[in-house]
């Protein structure tokens, strides 16, 4: 459930701006294990404890949010032999884990829509 919840923090921080009115400053404080890289024209760059690098870009117009995850990894970098990862590497991302054995239910569950692609960059 951890990696659920690393996983919702950077849906839960797009969501922050409709959760205060207009006029009001959104809190700065960060939780531990966050740090704020950058912010650029709006666009502001984070990085969990963990490693992973996380970038918001609140859009007020939208009612919804759009989560996407990239892995600076594709099939450009498969040498000989090893053609296939990138894809397999997608596809083991929505098989779970022993503590978080079924993800794509627990997305649906909470209005999700989920898919992956795999790309040669």
């Amino acid at each position: 459930m951890k990696t659920f919840a690393c996983l919702l923090w950077p849906l839960l921080l797009a969501f922050a701006p409709h959760a205060f009115g207009a006029g009001q400053a959104m809190p700065t404080k960060l939780p531990p294990g966050v740090d704020k890289l950058s912010t650029v024209e709006g666009i502001t760059e984070y990085r969990l404890a963990n490693g992973l690098h996380f970038i918001l870009f609140p859009d007020a117009a939208k009612p919804t949010a759009t989560v996407n995850v990239t892995y600076l990894v594709g099939s450009r970098h498969e040498n000989y032999g090893e053609t296939g990862m990138a894809h397999l590497l997608e596809h083991l991302l929505f098989k779970g884990s022993k503590n978080f054995p079924d993800p794509t239910r627990e997305f649906k569950a909470r209005g999700f829509q989920i898919n992956g692609t795999t790309w040669l960059d």
